[in-house]
C-alpha cells in the first residue's frame, strides 16, 4: 500500500511539474502607440527579453498604430478588429482571452498641446472616464496580466510638472481599481537628455529604459523571478 502510495505521488508530482512548464509560455498582446517614423519601441525590448528567457510563446503587436488613442481601442474592441499574422485569422477579443501579458501605451499629444489651457484638467477628467471604460472592458476578456504604460512630460516646465502629476494621479488610481499595472515614467525622463530626440519623442535609449521598467513588472507579477 505505502508503494502504491509513494508510487502516485511520484506520478503527481511529474505531473504538476509538466504543467507547470507548460504554463510558462507567454502570450504576449502588445498594443501601444508609436510616432512617425519609429522603427523601435519598447515592446520589441520586451518581446526580445522574453525570447531570450525561452518563455515567449506567441508576440502580437498587430494592433499597435500611429497616435493610438483609449477611445480608438474602445472602437476596436467593440468591432472585434480581425488582423491576419502568419496566414492565420485573430480577432482581437480572442487576443485578449489568450494573452498572459498585455501591454498598452497611448498618444499624449492631445495632452501635451493642451498644457496651457484653462480646461487641461477638465480634459484630464475625461480621459480618465475613458481610460476607466477602456479598462473595464479590456477586463471583460483578458483576466491575466496587464501593463499600462503612462505619458512621460516632455516639456519639463513648473507648469507641465503639475498636469503630469495630476494625470499620472489619477491613471494610477483608475489601474489600480482595475487590477492593472500603472508605470510612471515622469521621473524617469528628468535629467536625462539622451532619452528623448530634438522633437521629445523617446530615442532609442528612452524605449530600452521604458523596456526595463516593463521587465520589472513582468519579472514581479509574471515571471516571479
Amino acid at each position: 500500500m505505502k508503494k502504491i502510495m509513494i508510487i502516485g505521488l511520484i506520478i503527481l508530482s511529474i505531473f504538476l511539474i509538466y504543467l507547470c512548464n507548460l504554463d510558462r509560455k507567454v502570450y504576449y498582446l502588445a498594443i501601444n502607440s508609436f510616432e512617425t517614423g519609429s522603427t523601435e519601441v519598447y515592446t520589441e525590448y520586451v518581446k526580445n527579453y522574453l525570447k531570450e528567457k525561452d518563455v515567449l510563446e506567441v508576440y502580437v503587436d498587430d494592433y499597435s498604430k500611429e497616435n493610438l488613442t483609449t477611445t480608438d481601442l474602445q472602437t476596436e474592441i467593440n468591432s472585434n478588429k480581425k488582423i491576419i499574422k502568419n496566414d492565420t485569422e485573430i480577432t482581437l477579443k480572442n487576443a485578449l482571452i489568450k494573452a498572459d501579458l498585455v501591454t498598452l501605451s497611448f498618444s499624449g499629444n492631445d495632452v501635451i498641446n493642451r498644457i496651457s489651457s484653462s480646461k487641461v484638467y477638465d480634459y484630464i477628467d475625461e480621459l480618465g472616464k475613458d481610460l476607466d471604460y477602456l479598462l473595464k472592458l479590456i477586463r471583460e476578456y483578458c483576466k491575466e496580466d496587464i501593463i499600462l504604460v503612462g505619458y512621460y512630460d516632455p516639456i519639463l516646465t513648473n507648469n507641465s510638472a503639475e498636469v503630469f502629476k495630476y494625470l499620472n494621479k489619477k491613471y494610477s488610481e483608475i489601474c489600480e481599481d482595475n487590477n492593472v499595472n500603472y508605470i510612471d515614467l515622469t521621473s524617469s525622463f528628468e535629467n536625462q537628455p539622451d532619452f528623448l530626440d530634438e522633437n521629445k519623442f523617446p530615442t532609442q535609449s528612452g524605449e530600452n529604459m521604458i523596456a526595463s521598467r516593463v521587465i520589472e513588472q513582468i519579472d514581479k507579477k509574471l515571471l516571479n523571478t
